[in-house]
């Protein structure tokens, strides 16, 4: 058998840092990519029960039955219920507890990152790393990813930590991929960018350059552009030479649910309508948007109560005459992921906000498939993208 077919048939092995709800997993899953997630790391505990919803919903686990043990195996993790600080698994329901160590199992997570030691780390082909932008955005304080900043965007440097440990076990993952706001690119941030992507190259990765995205050029209404960088160890891939883009055409409607005798629907939208209040009518004129063909809606981010958020729509509901947010489904679905992928986490009964700050967080499914279509090439598996 050749080497092309032998690669063919042998499961690409995915390692998601930074996993949020796993858009990386739904971007292979319809490319229909020969993979394997062999492990995430994720510390937020909305974020890893959310992805246990949407790609693990099938799977089954054997818990501990006491309490006591329940809280034993979790203790060696650390996890965060507000995403910004290590929470008291003490002060957590048992129900809670349960769900949590369930969820960690099923999605093979090893906690947070600056907790994992490179030799505790599964054989991975792909790295992908999407570390917190809050220091980054224009929206934070700008406070940079500077090495031993202490910043949550100086976790990217746990990702060195990692990889130095795995170079001297032999163990490097043959691909990595970078995902972060487009103001790593600013002159306060290339400093550090170059001595990150330096440190790639001293251990034996080749960089391509750091492609600017927008889910615009990949058929999603949404004006969202990201930093992407693909690292592979020896030669450049170029990856930016075979991406395709599309034709910004879209047809809106089918982002958009306004089926109101549909009674979910209709709940989903009360939920998303806003009071009328003068400071949100000011909203408006920033943020509505009329539908047609051409309708687009701005960066979904993590809170769409904001004088500048995605997009509002005129709404009659529970408060009135005034408008709406666009709702969780369709901020999924605006954020490539599918209706189905949606309906599972339904059942987390999570509210607007968690919701909200889930999908702000991830990244455009659209777009992940094309660069992992021009990175892989047919190489780990027939590609089918649906």
């Amino acid at each position: 058998m050749s080497a092309i077919i032998q690669k063919k048939n042998r499961k690409l092995r995915v390692f998601e840092a930074f996993a949020g709800i796993g858009a990386q997993a739904s971007a292979l899953e319809r490319l229909n990519i020969n993979y394997e997630i062999v492990g995430i790391s994720e510390w937020f505990v909305d974020a890893l029960e959310c992805y246990a919803a949407i790609h693990k919903s099938d799977e089954r686990v054997e818990i501990p039955l006491e309490k006591s043990d329940v809280v034993n195996y979790l203790e060696g993790f650390s996890f965060s219920t507000d995403s910004v600080r290590p929470c008291n698994l003490t002060r957590l329901p048992e129900d809670k507890l349960r769900n949590l160590c369930r969820a960690n199992m099923k999605c093979k997570n090893y906690g947070s990152i600056t907790d994992i030691k490179p030799e505790d780390m599964p054989r991975t082909d792909l790295l992908v790393y999407s570390f917190p932008c809050q220091d980054l955005s224009t929206g934070g304080k700008g406070e940079g990813m500077k090495k031993g900043s202490g910043t949550r965007s100086g976790l990217l440097w746990e990702i060195e930590r990692i990889l130095a440990g795995l170079k001297k076990l032999d163990r490097l993952p043959e691909y990595l991929l970078l995902e972060n706001v487009r103001t790593i690119k600013a002159e306060s941030n290339k400093p550090d960018l170059d001595e990150w992507l330096g440190f790639l190259e001293s251990i034996g990765y080749a960089n391509d350059e750091c492609m600017l995205l927008n889910a615009l050029d990949f058929g999603v209404p949404q004006d969202r552009e990201r930093a992407f960088i693909v690292s592979h160890l020896g030669e450049k891939l170029d990856v930016c030479k075979s991406i395709k883009k599309k034709e910004r055409k879209y047809d809106f409607n089918s982002f958009f649910r306004n089926d109101y005798n549909n009674p979910v629907l209709k709940a989903e939208a009360d939920i998303a309508q806003l009071n009328p209040t003068p400071s949100r009518r000011a909203m408006w004129k920033i943020n509505g948007r009329e539908l047609n063909e051409n309708t687009t809606v701005r960066t979904i981010t993590c809170n769409m109560d904001r004088t500048h958020c995605a997009a509002l729509f005129p709404y009659s509901g529970a408060k009135g005459e005034s408008f709406r947010r666009p709702t969780i489904r369709e901020a999924f679905l605006l954020m490539g992921f599918t209706e189905e992928e949606y309906e599972k986490t339904m059942s987390l009964e999570y509210s607007y906000r968690k919701m909200n700050k889930l999908i702000g967080n991830s990244i455009v499914v659209n777009v992940l498939v094309e660069i992992f279509r021009a990175m892989f090439n047919g190489k780990y598996g027939k590609e089918s993208a649906e």
